[in-house]
């Protein structure tokens, strides 16, 4: 017997993100599926028409052509106007939902995928579309019909009133177990298949057609019996009227859907879940605290939201690799778990483990939903069990791991009576605790509100800074140890704004990070300090080096270098006197592409250090890799050095590692004498600090410059 072969269905993927779809094509191929591509709605176009797919998955943001006007001109097309479109974004709102089934979309779904569940959706759509189509050639051809029965795997059956004549296809014989000849068709015998349960419902259905009753459906989904076995079948029946209004004949067609239905219960079960930790998802968590809320509010009682981000998680998945953070998420989980159900109790000593809620939110973040406490001592407990069984050491791969959490914690409806609101305060309750020092955790208070706004109204102001030449640079002088003399200078970033006044650093450079101001600010930085270095040298004073900070997302650019050489070229500053200092934590985030952004700008000739240092994650075997020329001690060391052996320790060991390397050290924050002293002594090539001379103009640069000002008299 000759094998038929099945030819995978095709699926086009149209995204601009690499790599989204690289991900859809590795896990839609390990699924059976023939994958083609398309970088944008243009190249859509283009391919859809090249390979004429069984179903299309459409992002909805791209450029030039969005995904709508996409998915417009996909059903305009001859080929296009059946074709199963899935819109994808990673918006959730009904707006996006709306304008896409105006486009023409087939169905829709957010970002980011669940690639186990994906593969059977797309099946379930392709088989849909393939058995509406059929359904709908029923009646121009048997060719048609076979086709239809063969694909779709459906029986169908006709029933002439004139002639009483009732023809049942063989398929519906083996839906329904039996042979022809076995059993006389009839409608008799098919009522009889149906259980009693949807007996009555399908009999009413049946009726209103035969009837011609208006709005009557045309489709119902009922149970058959097979071998004391329920199948689930839907029904459609067309029906024919002659110019008097008599019915004359009933066309019906059975599909088995068993497997289909059972396919969607799993589908909406996985999409409940998370399929890494097996937690609730976002979409479940949500929902269910919208009903607390209203629960709280109609019964009058108080509830709790906690909402946990994970420390560092980002550097330990880029360090140890996504499969050792993916096991760690899982006993996170696990973890979670435990405490958060943990001696849960109700007023009759009853475990009331059920009534908290426990979802994977996306990425590292958990949140947890306690839908009644008596105060907000009740949530701290749970917040407290949390921070002590998740900071505890795990062993994972070979690799001894700790990971500690930062927990907001919001009540409700006192916090908030929308589910958007709520998550909100929550999260800014989290974002408290990152920014105080991380691992531990912070109730709401309306007050952070008043942060948020500050924060707000830094980044709508600071957007217009540089236009409004609202920011300034002020420079810190660095001394040589061995001659006493400025050798450096580094360029500090100031901001004072007309309407907020100054606005510390501290303040604004996390906002222009997050926000992605931090990119054109840096740049302004960068061409700045070099004009200023080559307006020393054009009025003959002594030679410096100037010192620019570089962000994470400078850093992080692919032309870097390019903005670097070009910045010199347009102020004429020579290449030696630029030193750009980067903290170890952004070398960390990607060692082996810092090691090539760092080679790629010392072959520019550029002067490198770490700054900050000690205060990050490197170790001995990644600095040897890097191509640097200083360490710069962190101030946080510094300060204690004569009064605090550990500090004293780890400052000597960075100089004697830096030499061993062959590298300088820059010591900062040096304020007293005794300080210095130390540094000397332990053969510090350089130091900063209020010592020596805050931060300070570039006319006091040049006044300190011109007297050639060395060390103080200690």
């Amino acid at each position: 017997m000759t094998e038929v072969l099945i030819k995978p269905s095709k699926v086009l993927v149209v995204d601009d993100d690499i790599t989204a779809r690289i991900l859809a094509q590795q896990a839609l191929t390990l699924d059976g599926f023939k994958v083609y591509e398309a970088t944008d709605g243009l190249n859509a176009l283009e391919r859809f028409q090249e390979v004429h797919p069984d179903i299309v998955i459409l992002d909805i943001e791209m450029p030039e052509l969005n995904g709508y006007e996409v998915c417009r001109q996909i059903r305009q097309l001859p080929f296009g106007k059946r074709v199963p479109i899935l819109m994808a974004t990673g918006f959730n709102d009904m707006s996006s939902v709306n304008r896409a089934y105006d486009a023409g979309a087939t169905d829709f779904v957010t970002k980011p995928f669940n690639w186990k569940v994906l593969g059977q959706r797309l099946r379930y759509m392709i088989r849909a579309s393939v058995v509406g189509e059929e359904l709908n050639e029923l009646k121009k051809s048997e060719r048609r019909l076979a086709n239809a029965q063969r694909i779709a795997k459906l029986g169908n059956w006709e029933w002439d009133v004139t002639s009483n004549e009732l023809y049942w296809s063989d398929h519906l014989f083996e839906l329904l177990n039996s042979k022809r000849g076995k059993i006389q068709p009839s409608l008799t015998a098919f009522f009889e298949s149906i259980p009693e349960i949807d007996h009555f419902k399908v009999r009413y259905w049946f009726n209103r057609i035969v009837n011609g009753k208006p709005n009557a459906a045309d489709s119902i989904h009922h149970r058959i019996i097979v071998n004391d076995d329920h199948r689930i079948v839907k029904h459609q029946i067309e029906a024919e009227f002659d110019e008097d209004g008599e019915l004359v004949l009933l066309s019906g067609a059975v599909l088995d859907v068993t497997e289909l239905r059972q396919a969607q219960d799993k589908i909406l079960e996985l999409a409940s879940y998370d399929a890494l930790t097996g937690l609730h998802n976002r979409s479940v968590f949500s929902s269910a605290v919208d009903r607390a809320i209203k629960r709280a509010q109609k019964f009058n009682h108080t509830g709790a939201v906690l909402f946990l981000d994970l420390d560092n998680f980002k550097r330990i998945n880029d360090t140890f690799g996504h499969g050792v953070g993916d096991l760690l998420l899982k006993v996170v989980a696990k973890r979670l778990t435990k405490s958060a159900r943990a001696n849960d109790r109700n007023d009759n000593g009853e475990s009331n483990s059920e009534a908290h809620l426990i979802s994977r939110f996306g990425g590292d973040e958990f949140t947890i939903l306690i839908p009644h406490v008596k105060d907000a001592s009740e949530a701290k407990v749970i917040a407290d069990r949390i921070l002590d069984n998740i900071g505890r050491r795990v062993s994972l791969a070979g690799h001894e791991l700790v990971i500690t959490p930062s927990i907001g914690i919001a009540l409700f409806p006192q916090d908030g009576t929308e589910v958007e609101s709520l998550l909100k305060n929550v999260d800014a309750a989290m974002y408290h605790v990152k920014h105080g020092g991380k691992n531990s955790y912070e109730m709401f208070a309306h007050s952070m509100n008043i942060v948020s706004k500050r924060r707000l109204q830094i980044e709508a102001h600071l957007r217009h800074a540089i236009d409004n030449k609202e920011l300034y640079l002020v420079y810190q002088p660095q001394i040589s140890l061995h001659s006493g003399k400025i050798i450096g200078v580094e360029a500090l970033l100031r901001w004072d704004s007309p309407l907020l006044g100054a606005v510390s650093p501290v303040e604004f450079i996390p906002v222009a990070e997050e926000t992605g101001l931090i990119t054109p600010i840096g740049e302004w930085v960068l061409f700045e300090a070099c004009q200023q270095a080559q307006v020393w040298r054009d009025e003959a004073l002594p030679p410096v080096r100037m010192a620019v900070n570089l962000s994470v997302r400078q850093f992080a650019r692919q032309n870097l270098e390019s903005v670097v050489q070009s910045t010199l070229l347009k102020t004429g500053l020579p290449v030696r006197y630029l030193e750009l200092e980067i903290t170890e934590n952004m070398l960390m985030d990607d060692v082996e592409g810092s090691v090539d952004t760092l080679h790629r700008l010392k072959d520019l000739g550029v002067c490198l250090a770490i700054d900050d240092f000690g205060t990050g994650y490197s170790s001995l075997s990644y600095l040897k890799r890097f191509p640097i020329d200083r360490l710069k001690i962190d101030r946080s060391f510094i300060t204690h050095v004569t009064t605090n052996t550990e500090d004293a320790s780890v400052t000597q060991a960075i100089i004697a590692v830096a030499h061993s390397l062959g590298l300088s050290v820059t010591a900062e924050g040096v304020e007293s004498a005794d300080q210095l002293a130390f540094l000397n002594e332990n053969k510090c090539e350089e130091v900063q600090g209020y010592y020596f001379s805050k931060p300070v103009s570039a006319n006091d640069i040049k006044r300190l410059l011109i007297v050639n000002q060395g060390l103080p008299d200690s």
